[in-house]
Parts: structure tokens; sequence; C-alpha cells
């Protein structure tokens, strides 16, 4: 099963780099996951380590980095939605921090 993991942000430089340490360390196949990462016109670093995790993380279907001119939460998240190919979707905020199985037991609750 293909996953989409999408995380909206907004200035989440402090934070956003944990979360991916977190994505990095799921224990469902990486193949199998498409991350989709929408900045919404951050004054911060948040895009550029965006860009860096995109071209530096490995083994990842997918990562695709879009922008959220609107800044707005609800735009970021459409935009997102609308770029992801998964058959599920994970929404995960960007200063949130995940388990190792996070990805692995949301597909076995939804299987």
């Amino acid at each position: 099963m293909k996953i989409s993991v999408c995380v909206i942000a907004l200035n989440e430089e402090e934070n956003i780099k944990d979360l991916f340490s977190d994505l990095e360390k799921q224990d469902f196949p990486h193949e199998e996951i498409e991350i989709v990462l929408v900045d919404g016109n951050s004054d911060d670093n948040t895009r550029q380590l965006m860009v860096d995790f995109q071209t530096n993380a490995v083994g990842f279907g997918k990562i695709i980095v879009l922008d959220n001119p609107k800044k707005i939460q609800a735009s970021g998240w459409n935009i997102a939605i609308k770029a992801s190919s998964g058959e599920l979707i994970l929404r995960i905020d960007a200063h949130a921090r995940i388990p190792f199985d996070f990805v692995r037991k949301n597909v076995e609750c939804i299987e």
C-alpha cells in the first residue's frame, strides 16, 4: 500500500528537522512512502530544510516540495492532498514528533 505523508509548514525551522529524523526512522517500507511537503512562504529556513531533505533522504518512493502562497493552513492542505498519490494520506504537523512505528500502525488500523 502506497502511503502519502503530508506536512504543511510555516516558519518551522526549529522543529521540522526532528520530524524529518522521525520520518527516516519509520519501520514501514520507505519505498512505499511518498512525502509531500508544503511551505507557506516561511520567513526562516523551513523551505530550504525541506529541499535539503528532498535531496538527501534515501529510499522514499517520492519526496515533493510545494509552495502555499496563501500561507493559510487549509490552502496548504488542499495543495498537499491534490499532489498526493497514495492510497492513504497521513497528516502530520510540522512541529510534531512521531514514533518509529507511526506509519505502520496507521496502515494496520486502516487495513
